[in-house]
């Protein structure tokens, strides 16, 4: 349905354009009239603190290895999301539109041993009509819509050698358990781990995780609680190792243990060699067991996908082809994070039990014709679940265009994402055709 992503790009185009183009021409008022009803005055006068006086400070060099490391982000995000009706069109079901970042301070190192860190998050909504609570749920703000600040990340280090060891708030970036920073602010961590690269080649990280703090939340709540167990509270273990077999070649086994809730294993196996003069080929294999343990507070349920990528580069341009099975038992579950598998679009996590699903992606950068710093993906994944039994559901096919320009120069870290979906869902079994707009623009200090 390349035709309806396209009508989808036309329809949205002039609207968004515009919008940018007026925020970005009044940012200076923003501050002080348009946003909304839960936002807080030192969130603000922080965002002011930030655009006018940060950058000038770094830049003096006031801010350096003897008083410890100051940096951040200010991002402005719109999502807007549609359910097409009888006649065709796509009506609004979300829409939000926010402004927000984080603010981060690092203390020098203590002996060379010690460190400690504290990271503020915050997003706001910007215009009212484009924030109303019946629209929200979008990940971009709370479910109703309004901001919120918090410090997300609090923690105290230590590293000897090649190990390292952090306390308390803090993100962790592994394959389901993960920042999911697709949105204003990331997922968050209570933790308590150590990642060691001392043996050449391997990376080993280990951690018991107590809590998380979800990416449209301020609240920190239990591992249990954020997968659905909402009367139960406990936390994971987590281990993870990645060894660089060869020059060519990445292993990854990761495993996520939940005492009387469930427990993941991923594993994920990477290989590129270059297969002609310029150009290099690559295959990646995915896997993943998922059942229940203990108690089982959320039932009994065994379930596991696998998955197949080829790609190769040439020139700029990469091209992946592959596709994934889901065990017909039970859907796979990713509560703490974004999905890992290659076949993670916008919309759809393509995880759903029996789900088989096929893989196309096509990126080009821009580079190679002059123009540094643009980069375009399209990617389409066609989907197709049981049509009876208990894990009977409608067909899916999702096709995304995304579009990002990293600025050079005097713009230097500021950037434009531009995200488009459709959804081509089986209608006659009850699926809903549907399309996603994500507009977010970036500065990082």
């Amino acid at each position: 349905m390349l035709f309806r992503l396209f009508q989808l790009f036309l329809h949205r185009s002039a609207d968004q354009l515009g919008g940018c183009i007026y925020v970005c021409n009044l940012f200076q008022k923003v501050f002080g009239v348009m946003v909304g009803k839960k936002s807080v005055t030192a969130v603000l006068a922080l965002l002011l603190l930030i655009v006018n006086f940060v950058p000038a400070y770094a830049a003096d060099g006031i801010l350096d290895e003897e008083y410890g490391k100051l940096s951040g982000q200010i991002r402005s995000f719109y999502f807007w999301q549609g359910t097409e009706n009888n006649n065709g069109n796509l009506d609004k079901s979300k829409e939000t539109f926010a402004v927000g970042g984080q603010l981060k301070y690092e203390t020098p190192w203590l002996a060379d041993h010690f460190a400690a860190a504290m990271n503020l998050f915050w997003a706001a909504p910007l215009f009212d009509d484009l924030n109303q609570a019946r629209y929200g749920n979008t990940g971009v703000l709370d479910k109703n819509n309004d901001g919120y600040a918090v410090i997300g990340e609090a923690y105290l280090t230590g590293r000897f050698g090649g190990t390292t060891a952090k306390v308390w708030r803090q993100r962790i970036e592994s394959p389901y358990l993960n920042g999911n920073d697709s949105r204003m602010v990331p997922n968050t961590f209570e933790a308590y781990g150590v990642e060691s690269k001392d043996i050449e080649g391997l990376k080993i990280h280990l951690a018991w995780v107590d809590k998380i703090k979800l990416r449209d939340s301020d609240r920190f709540v239990s591992m249990t609680e954020a997968a659905g167990a909402n009367s139960k509270k406990g936390g994971l273990a987590m281990l993870g190792a990645e060894w660089q077999a060869t020059e060519g070649t990445l292993i990854k086994g990761w495993n996520y243990y939940a005492p009387d809730l469930d427990n993941t294993l991923f594993i994920e196996v990477m290989h590129k060699r270059e297969i002609y003069p310029g150009v290099e080929g690559r295959i990646r294999f995915q896997a993943v067991d998922q059942r229940d343990v203990g108690t089982g507070y959320l039932g009994s349920y065994q379930t596991n996908e696998a998955g197949l990528l080829f790609g190769a580069s040439y020139k700029g341009f990469n091209f992946d082809f592959g596709g994934t099975i889901v065990d017909d038992s039970a859907k796979i579950k990713t509560p703490w994070g974004v999905n890992p598998f290659f076949n993670m679009m916008m919309v759809n996590a393509f995880n759903r039990a029996g789900e088989k699903t096929l893989f196309l992606s096509a990126t080009y950068d821009f580079s190679q014709v002059g123009i540094d710093g643009f980069t375009t993906n399209f990617k389409a994944a066609l989907g197709s679940t049981p049509d009876s039994g208990a894990n009977a559901s409608a067909d899916n096919n999702e096709y995304n265009l995304n579009l990002t320009y990293k600025f050079s120069g005097a713009l230097e870290g500021f950037s434009i994402l531009n995200r488009w979906a459709y959804v081509d869902s089986d209608n006659s079994q009850g699926g809903d055709d549907a399309g996603q707009v994500r507009v977010r623009l970036q500065y990082n200090f």
